[in-house]
């Protein structure tokens, strides 16, 4: 038997599929949320439309006395307060408990990026001319030259590349123009005939991913990321990060170059430009580096005015 918790669930997952736009990863985080607050409240002996804001806080706290991400539990207040907002406006609940409740301060942390150095090096690794060299080639060169994120570039097509602007859908279905540098298009130009010569191969004709995996199928998040580890480790370089380290020096470096702050929050589709402005402090740490390494009495200057 469906309770009426299920109804209410199935039709807000609706709404957010329907007007937002979210992806199917996305949905399935809120739903988590929403179900593993409904938990809480079987717990407790109470239903969504009984619990109020002393209920709210409790769970939020056992959240954190649970030791999860503060990301976490904040993209958690966030869907129950999405949530409430929809039973609210309509008339399934008096209000939302989760109203006036604060998210958790993240730490300030900066963003893990490859300088434009250690870009050139993990390329200088990608060693032959055959469809998996320059497939890996094209693959790097687009993400350092684009910004995207490596779900929006896995879900490229060959049409989408035709000219150096492309149009690209993002989180929630916003979309943004992001740009194809030189290098990186000339890295399509040897990469595309090898990649149809790779779906004659396979016997595939209908396949519209841009980058392709061994067997012609649209290579996955999951396979870059093995890729870059493969590289990182053939190159010496030697850090344990992501693809999204691409998307983070794509932001350094254009605005260590003196890029505006808005436009930069426009290339990366970022919906708040406080998501952007981290990337200033991290132009800020670079300052502070050379001044460091450059200044006979730096290092001493830096300790006195990290101290104070």
């Amino acid at each position: 038997m469906i309770s009426e918790f299920d109804v209410h669930l199935k039709d807000y997952e609706h709404h957010l599929r329907a007007l937002r736009g979210l992806s199917e990863r996305t949905l399935r985080a809120y739903s988590n949320d929403i179900s593993a607050w409904h938990e809480f409240l079987n717990e407790q002996g109470l239903n969504e439309i009984e619990a109020g804001r002393d209920d709210a806080r409790m769970y939020i706290s056992t959240l954190s006395v649970r030791q999860l991400a503060t990301s976490t539990i904040n993209r958690s207040l966030s869907s129950l307060k999405s949530y409430y907002s929809y039973l609210e406006k309509r008339n399934i609940v008096d209000g939302n408990p989760f109203l006036g409740v604060r998210s958790i301060k993240k730490p300030a942390t900066l963003p893990v990026y490859l300088t434009n150095r250690e870009v050139s090096i993990l390329l200088d690794h990608v060693e032959g001319d055959d469809f998996t060299a320059q497939r890996d080639r094209s693959l790097f060169e687009m993400l350092y030259s684009t910004g995207c994120r490596v779900s929006e570039l896995c879900h490229l097509t060959v049409q989408s590349v035709s000219t150096n602007r492309i149009l690209i859908k993002g989180k929630g279905g916003k979309e943004r123009y992001v740009f194809i540098g030189e290098k990186a298009r000339h890295a399509l130009e040897l990469y595309l005939p090898l990649r149809s010569q790779r779906l004659i191969q396979c016997g595939l004709a209908d396949i519209q991913s841009l980058i392709l995996d061994e067997r012609g199928q649209g290579l996955s998040t999951r396979g870059v990321y093995y890729l870059l580890q493969k590289y990182m480790r053939k190159s010496g370089l030697n850090r344990k990060i992501g693809p999204h380290a691409f998307r983070h020096a794509f932001a350094t470096e254009i605005l260590n170059e003196g890029a505006d702050i808005r436009v930069v929050q426009e290339l990366l589709g970022h919906a708040s430009l406080s998501t952007t402005q981290v990337y200033t402090h991290t132009g800020i740490e670079r300052i502070r580096q050379v001044y460091r390494n450059a200044h006979p009495h730096g290092k001493q200057a830096i300790h006195r005015t990290q101290r104070s």
